[in-house]
């Protein structure tokens, strides 16, 4: 470190941590056969002239050496209740295993995949690589492509099943409960 004085206990400063903005993003990169992805925390813009993306990642993620060969990466954002791609790159597959390959992805410019859950993504040209005497490695990238990913529209199983689903909720609506009868009648 360049520093002679210590660092903050994490607990200590956690409190006000937290209440930097983050979500979940996904990493991801190509190069030759090889892609690869993994989630993370820490994207931040550093620069707008040109823009220029911060992001943090955990050291010794195989992505890294894909990273530094392709020099491009892409940030995926994910939608808020997307658990799946979550769970599938929580952790970087093994160097060689492809999780794209059962996933339904598209290419963007630089050749990164991005899955078609997301929402969007921002592809970049690596400029810098930091590697900061901490558990993290830092990337910094220029943006030279962003987009939305279109989302497709999701249709009911059987045709006719909107309109089933609907007029079921207007009789729950109507009575407060599925079974209950339309009219209570009362012993005289």
């Amino acid at each position: 470190m360049q520093t002679d004085r210590p660092a903050a206990n994490r607990l200590s400063v956690e409190h006000v941590l937290n209440l930097l903005p983050s979500t979940n993003f996904l990493l991801t990169s190509a190069f030759g056969e090889l892609r690869s992805g993994v989630i993370v925390r820490c994207v931040q813009q550093v620069a707008m002239h040109p823009p220029m993306l911060l992001v943090a990642m955990e050291k010794g993620q195989p992505l890294s050496p894909i990273i530094r060969d392709s020099r491009n990466f892409a940030i995926c954002i994910l939608a808020k209740g997307d658990r799946v791609t979550p769970k599938t790159f929580r952790v970087a597959p093994d160097q060689g295993v492809d999780a794209f390959l059962t996933i339904p992805n598209l290419v963007v410019p630089g050749g990164a995949p991005v899955p078609l859950r997301a929402l969007g993504y921002i592809a970049c040209e690596l400029v810098r690589h930091l590697d900061i005497e901490a558990d993290y490695e830092v990337y910094i990238g220029m943006v030279h492509h962003a987009g939305l990913v279109d989302q497709p529209k999701l249709k009911p199983a059987r045709p006719g099943m909107a309109r089933a689903h609907s007029s079921a909720r207007k009789r729950i609506h109507k009575s407060g409960s599925p079974n209950a009868p339309s009219k209570v009648r009362r012993p005289s």
